[in-house]
C-alpha cells in the first residue's frame, strides 16, 4: 500500500506543478505559438523588459530544466505503472494456471476413485451371483443327498 501512496504523491505534485507555476506572458510581438492555437506559449523578454503581472519568471535554462524533469517524472510513473501492470498480469496468469491445475488433478482423483467405486461394485455383484449358483447347488446337492440317505436307508430297512 505504501507504493501506492507515493504513486498518488507523485501524481498530486506533478498535478500542482503543471498547473501551478504561472508562466511570464507579455504582449510582444516576440511571443511564440508553438501548438497553433492563436494563443503565444511563451514570449522572450529581454533584459530591460517588465512583465505585466506578478508571478514567477524563469530563465530558459531553467525552463527547460523543469520541463525535462517533468518528463523524466512521467517517463518514470509510466514505466513504473507498465512494469506493475506487467506483474499483475502474470500474477493473475500464475493464480489461473495454479488453479486450472488444481481443478485438472480434482478431475482426475474423482474420476480415479468413482472407477475404483465402480470395480468394487462389479466385484461385489460377481461375487454375489456366485453366491446364488453356489446356493443353488449345495441345495441341489443336499435333496440329492437326503435322498440318497433315505433311499439307502429304505433299502437298509428291508
Amino acid at each position: 500500500m505504501n507504493n501506492w501512496k507515493k504513486l498518488f504523491a507523485s501524481l498530486t505534485l506533478l498535478v500542482y506543478l503543471a498547473g501551478g507555476i504561472p508562466i511570464a506572458r507579455a504582449e510582444n510581438e516576440d511571443e511564440i505559438d508553438a501548438d497553433g492555437d492563436g494563443d503565444g506559449d511563451y514570449v522572450e523578454l529581454k533584459a530591460e523588459d517588465s512583465a505585466p503581472f506578478d508571478g514567477f519568471l524563469l530563465h530558459k535554462d531553467a525552463m527547460v530544466k523543469l520541463i525535462v524533469d517533468r518528463e523524466k517524472e512521467l517517463n518514470t510513473l509510466k514505466l513504473s505503472f507498465e512494469t506493475e501492470s506487467k506483474k499483475l498480469k502474470l500474477d493473475i496468469e500464475t493464480v489461473t494456471k495454479k488453479k486450472d491445475l488444481e481443478l485438472q488433478i480434482n478431475k482426475e482423483m474423482y474420476e480415479a476413485l468413482l472407477k475404483i467405486k465402480q470395480d468394487r461394485v462389479d466385484q461385489l455383484s460377481s461375487q454375489q451371483r456366485w453366491g446364488d449358483v453356489k446356493l443353488f447347488l449345495g441345495v441341489v446337492v443336499g435333496v440329492g443327498l437326503t435322498l440318497g440317505v433315505l433311499s439307502a436307508a429304505v433299502q437298509v430297512a428291508k
